[in-house]
């Protein structure tokens, strides 16, 4: 996801709040991502 659609997501007005946040609403998305993968690979 990019930073702007990040921005849109959490409601901020403001870049500068969304980049405080990136690297945990990135990490999170990745271990939602693997848990998904785990699920379709054992369909």
């Amino acid at each position: 996801m990019g930073i702007e659609e990040l921005r849109a997501l959490m409601g901020h007005t403001n870049i500068q709040t969304t980049l405080r946040y990136q690297k945990v609403t990135s990490s999170r998305a990745e271990e939602v991502a693997k848990k998904a993968l785990i699920i379709l690979e054992k369909s």
